[in-house]
């Protein structure tokens, strides 16, 4: 069985006034650190979780529309999960709403009727269509939204807005807010856990460092030209490189359905969980 899902990728703009002494990316992504008891072992993933039907019945929307759907099942997981509430105006003193989300789903648009919220739908670009491999015992086909937070121009302005930002002790242990090359570092480190997804959509946004451009992440690997997602379904294989255990095909690669000859996209990777990874692609599109 496979269950759907959904992921948010909250890119937070450096604020302006400390730009000058900035290195690297100018934004930092949100990431929350999964509990021993989750699905991910500890890892360091994008706010996210499954999809309830109360994210489908929404009036105020027009019914019937998936990806609608998702996006409402991203924005309320990430505030069931971190605080963090994208709509159309932000309250103060809502975290009392948190728990009572988090035990039933129909609540988060309770709350947003009450509060007279509406959720920022169009704020969240698509960015990726992962699958779980055949094999695994737990699937999840997880859509992946990217959002772009306003910048500010003080230090204290950011700070003052990201103080809704808070973990929740329960589904989550604590949240970090990395550039994408601090994470990777990190990973590289062995400081900290990430599945391939993760690792590789921050492997990406690395190569771009302005937020401004964030949205061309991905092109021609999770998208198409035409701003389609093309669903990842990683096709694990014996590796034929003894540093590593093994590797994830990948569309487009040669062992991997309707792959062509001599092209690789592929992930390598050691230990279980996977602590160490390595991208071969010589795709330039798909």
């Amino acid at each position: 069985m496979i269950r759907s899902s959904a992921s948010l990728i909250i890119a937070s703009p450096i604020p302006t006034e400390l730009l000058k002494n900035n290195k690297g990316s100018n934004y930092r992504i949100l990431m929350v650190k999964r509990n021993a008891n989750s699905s991910f072992i500890n890892a360091h993933v994008y706010p996210g979780g499954i999809i309830d039907k109360a994210d489908s019945e929404w009036p105020r929307f027009k019914s019937g529309q998936s990806l609608l759907t998702q996006k409402i099942c991203a924005i309320r997981e990430t505030f069931e999960e971190s605080g963090l509430l994208l709509a159309d105006k932000c309250p103060r003193n809502i975290h009392h709403w948190r728990s009572r989300v988090h035990q039933d789903a129909s609540q988060f648009q309770a709350m947003c009727n009450e509060l007279e919220l509406t959720p920022a739908v169009e704020k969240l670009l698509p960015f990726a269509n992962w699958i779980t491999p055949v094999k695994e015992k737990k699937r999840y086909n997880t859509n992946f939204f990217l959002t772009i937070l306003d910048q500010f121009k003080t230090q204290k302005e950011h700070e003052d807005y990201l103080n809704h930002v808070m973990a929740d002790g329960t589904e989550t242990l604590s949240f970090d807010w990395f550039k994408p090359e601090e994470a990777l570092a990190k990973f590289q480190q062995k400081e900290i856990i990430m599945m391939p997804p993760q690792w590789y959509s921050l492997y990406l946004m690395s190569l771009i460092q302005d937020f401004k451009e964030l949205h061309k992440a991905g092109n021609n690997i999770f998208r198409t030209s035409d701003n389609q997602l093309i669903p990842i379904l990683p096709q694990p294989k014996a590796s034929n490189n003894s540093e590593y255990a093994g590797y994830l095909a990948y569309p487009g690669d040669e062992e991997y359905d309707n792959g062509q000859k001599n092209k690789r996209h592929r992930l390598y990777f050691k230990g279980r969980p996977m602590n160490e990874y390595k991208l071969e692609i010589n795709i330039s599109k798909l």
